[in-house]
């Protein structure tokens, strides 16, 4: 039961460090408040689990720190890469990408990444773990399994709560691009008919069709600039909920099956939700 409580503790610990590490680095690169993580919680199980496995797996190399970091770093790579696979098979959808980064593989990891994890993981098990411990013990002494039975259940509620969240987030995106592909449709048919009718005119109307064009084509130069004009009008998009624009504005890499394009649906949801958001500020 010790040993237990222990490994459930140095999960979620170890998953909360890993969370408030990439929501601060990933707040200071974009500028803003980014809240990371799949979960709603502030943890990151991929980080609980890489660390968890290079703990105990590489403990009899942990004296040898040549050893335990170029083992750390393919350990952890391993981890990450079957990670994203899974995720990609179970949500249809990819969430992280390092195509942009040299050496990759697949894009699921990244050999200048991995060395950066190498570097991390002998940090945390030489510096950091030793105090992790006094904290997990502190816990386990005045707790028990009692706070481990919480987290588990808590965890498990999200787990749940984020899959059903996924799962009609797919179905809005999903119904945004269609209706992204319908406008550039009907747009470029309106297009098309006027040239066609610009052709068929007179000389002496040619300016006056010209005028008539130029509205027009400005106006099918943005299919964002016509979504906009239609919501003016009255016309709605499917809401997303707070996990579902999470999704949408903290994941610039994500990518889902069957979505053309995902940068059209951000054009379309920062021109719907920053504005609304920045309305609300002022």
């Amino acid at each position: 039961m010790a040993i237990t409580v222990d490994i459930i503790l140095f999960f979620f610990i170890y998953s909360f460090i890993g969370w408030l590490w990439e929501t601060i680095y990933c707040s200071l690169k974009a500028k803003k408040f980014v809240y990371r993580g799949f979960l709603t919680g502030p943890y990151c199980p991929i980080y609980g689990f890489g660390i968890l496995s290079v703990l105990y797996f590489l403990d009899p190399f942990r004296n040898n720190v040549l050893f335990l970091y170029f083992l750390s770093a393919i350990l952890v790579t391993v981890i990450e890469y079957f990670t994203s696979f899974i995720l990609e098979k179970l949500f249809h959808a990819t969430w992280w990408n390092y195509s942009a980064v040299p050496l990759n593989i697949n894009g699921r990891v990244a050999i200048p990444v991995s060395l950066f994890w190498g570097v991390g993981c002998v940090l945390i098990v030489k510096v950091i773990h030793p105090k992790v411990i006094l904290l997990e013990r502190f816990l386990a002494y005045h707790f028990g399994f009692g706070l481990p039975a919480v987290l588990l259940i808590l965890f498990s509620i999200d787990i749940i709560y984020t899959i059903i969240n996924m799962k009609a987030f797919q179905k809005a995106a999903g119904e945004w691009s269609q209706a992204i592909l319908e406008k550039k449709k009907e747009l470029s048919i309106q297009r098309t008919v006027l040239k066609e009718e610009v052709k068929q005119r007179t000389e002496s109307l040619f300016h006056e069709a010209g005028s008539k064009r130029e509205k027009l084509e400005i106006k099918g130069l943005e299919w964002l600039e016509a979504f906009k004009e239609e919501r003016r009008n009255g016309g709605k998009m499917p809401h997303l909920n707070f996990t579902e624009r999470r999704f949408m504005r903290n994941y610039s890499h994500l990518q889902l099956k069957d979505i053309d394009s995902m940068e059209d649906l951000r054009e379309l949801y920062k021109s719907i939700y920053e504005k609304v958001s920045r309305n609300k500020n002022k």
